[in-house]
Order: structure tokens, then C-alpha cells, then sequence
């Protein structure tokens, strides 16, 4: 008996060895799926429903009572190891990633020219590569698309011709992160041109004034989708923003695109309306026509080329125009119809 016992505990211990070497597997196979999905966009490093129809397979597998009752509890620590080493491995990434981090800039209007002062002044520590095809530059194309981060702060209209001339010196490490005004256009240009490569869509909502050319950037906005960067590239790019204080709005570019036709392109456009009539202060403003009158001079320092861009590059802001022509149309009619007849005489 003792012999026949010592048997079964070796058969156990093989079985733990096993069980041990499979889920060494399983998490091996679990990183390779989260790696694989990280560089497809939209796509969630978890499946619900997959998940839960894995499961009821798994119970429906066996007649052991106590193990069908127990294949939920096991399955969910199997997926919470899984979200563990993710974790783990992510963090030991970006540890190794943030020391070194070389940022490079093409571009250095007036939005490129205040991105690389924030980094000047806020991640010091990071090598900056700048390259500007008309001004002076202090790196070479070739030097600066050799970068971590690559930010294109370009004309939405030079968009397509920046990205074909950095494709060909563009590294397997590199993420190309555009800052355009429109999204939709942005990330189908960049899936076609970069095809295979590492990319971040943004639309960081502020610029020079707004920073006080990048110095400020408390409670502003900035709009981010994740196209194929790895997550924790992702993340390193989102922790550069959150430790300014800015607020990240993840979007997808159609969400963006609409959000922008009836927000910063209707803002824009009726800033231009004010700036042709020529309006100007009087002695008798009220705190409403100063809020307007400010919002014009902000917008109207823009470039006239940023204003053409976002609002023929955005497939929304037609619409928006149309609504404000045929609103404005609709008042007139109704300012030409004289006084309603239930008005207080």
C-alpha cells in the first residue's frame, strides 16, 4: 500500500509539473496574442464573449462536478495572470524606453515651434531632433525621422507629401504622431502611406496662446487614438501630455471629425465672419460681444491656410457651413415678416 501510494503521489507531481509547464504556455500564448493586437487599430486586447463561451466549452468538457463548478474561479485566475505579466512586461518597456527617448519634430511653424519648447522645457532629459524643409534646421531629415516619436506639425495640405518623404527613413522603432485639425483624412492618409508602420492619431486642442507658447498647459485638452503603436509606447506618449496637466479625450476619427465641424471649425468660421465685417469694439460692449470679439482675435491669429485646411479637410464642416447659410437665410425671412401678431403692442 505504501508503495501504491508513493506511485500516485509521483503521478501527481508529474501532473503538477505539467500543469505548471501549461500555463507557462498559456501566458507565453496570451503575450503573443496582446502583441499581435497592439499593432491593429480598434481592436481590444480582450474578448468578452469569446472569454465566456470558452468557458461554458471548458465546463461542458467534463463530468467532474467539483471541477465544473471550479473552472470559472481557475479560468478568471488564468486571465488575471495573463493581465499581470502584460502589466509587468509593459511597465519594464516604458522604464527602458523613457531614459533614452529621442523626439523628433518636422515642421516648425507656429505649432512646431512651441512643441519643441515644451519639450525643451518639460523632458529636458529627452534628445530633440528638429528639421524644417524652408527654415534653418538643426537635424536632417534623415536624423530626425530616425526618432522614438516623430510628430509631422505640417499644413494638413503638406500632410501626405511630408509622410511620403520620411516613409523611406523611417526605422522599425520609429511612431509617427500627426497633430492635424481633422482625423478622418489624417489616419486614412497615414494607413496608406505608412502602411505597416507605427502610428498615433492627435489633435492636441491648444497652441502657442494658449500654452503661452509651452509653458501652460493646465485643464487643456488633446485628442488621441492609438492606430498601431505598441500599448506602451502608447502610454509613453500619453504620460507626456498627462504630466502638463492636460486632459486626454481618446476618440475614434470620425467622433473627432464631427465633434470639430460643430466646436473649433463653427468657432473658426464665425471668427472669420467677424474679422470681414470688420468688427470692432465701442464704448458701449457688453461682457457677451467681449467674449465674441476675444474668441475672433483668437482664432484670426491663425494662419488663413490653417482655416482652409480644417475646413476643407474635414467631411463634416460643409454640413456645418450649409446650417449656418441657411440659418442665417431663415432669420432674415422671419425679420422680413414683421412682428408676430401675439407681440405686446
Amino acid at each position: 500500500m505504501e508503495r501504491n501510494l508513493e506511485k500516485v503521489r509521483k503521478e501527481i507531481d508529474r501532473c503538477d509539473r505539467e500543469l505548471v509547464r501549461l500555463l507557462e504556455k498559456r501566458l507565453l500564448m496570451a503575450e503573443e496574442v496582446a502583441r499581435i493586437k497592439e499593432t491593429q487599430s480598434n481592436v481590444s486586447l480582450t474578448d468578452p464573449k469569446r472569454e465566456s463561451d470558452m468557458m461554458q466549452r471548458l465546463i461542458a468538457s467534463t463530468n467532474h462536478q467539483v471541477l465544473q463548478s471550479e473552472i470559472p474561479r481557475i479560468f478568471s485566475i488564468c486571465m488575471d495572470m495573463s493581465k499581470r505579466v502584460r502589466v509587468i512586461k509593459h511597465q519594464r518597456e516604458k522604464n527602458r524606453y523613457l531614459p533614452s527617448l529621442e523626439i523628433g519634430i518636422i515642421g516648425l511653424g507656429n505649432f512646431g515651434e512651441m512643441l519643441a519648447e515644451t519639450f525643451r522645457l518639460h523632458w529636458s532629459q529627452s534628445r530633440l531632433y528638429l528639421y524644417d524643409p524652408i527654415k534653418e534646421s538643426s537635424h536632417t531629415l534623415e536624423e530626425t525621422c530616425k526618432t522614438d516619436l516623430l510628430f509631422c506639425c505640417v499644413p494638413i495640405s503638406a500632410f501626405e507629401s511630408c509622410l511620403q518623404q520620411v516613409a523611406p527613413h523611417l526605422e522599425d522603432r520609429t511612431t509617427v504622431i500627426d497633430v492635424c485639425t481633422v482625423k478622418v483624412y489624417a489616419v486614412q492618409t497615414m494607413e496608406r502611406v505608412l502602411k505597416g508602420r507605427r502610428m498615433i492619431a492627435s489633435h492636441p486642442m491648444f497652441g502657442p496662446q494658449s500654452t503661452k507658447m509651452g509653458t501652460d498647459f493646465f485643464g487643456l485638452n488633446l485628442v488621441a487614438h492609438n492606430l498601431s503603436a505598441p500599448a506602451f509606447i502608447y502610454d509613453v506618449f500619453l504620460q507626456l501630455w498627462n504630466n502638463l496637466g492636460v486632459q486626454i479625450i481618446e476618440l475614434s476619427p470620425e467622433e473627432h471629425d464631427t465633434f470639430a465641424a460643430y466646436s473649433i471649425n463653427y468657432n473658426h468660421f464665425v471668427g472669420r465672419i467677424g474679422e470681414c465685417i470688420g468688427l470692432q469694439t465701442t464704448p458701449i460692449d457688453t461682457r457677451g460681444f467681449k467674449v465674441i470679439y476675444d474668441a475672433m482675435h483668437y482664432v484670426t491669429n491663425d494662419t488663413w491656410q490653417l482655416f482652409r485646411d480644417m475646413q476643407t479637410y474635414n467631411p463634416f464642416a460643409r454640413e456645418m457651413r450649409e446650417k449656418v447659410r441657411s440659418a442665417i437665410a431663415s432669420i432674415e425671412k422671419k425679420l422680413g415678416e414683421g412682428p408676430s401678431p401675439t407681440c405686446i403692442q
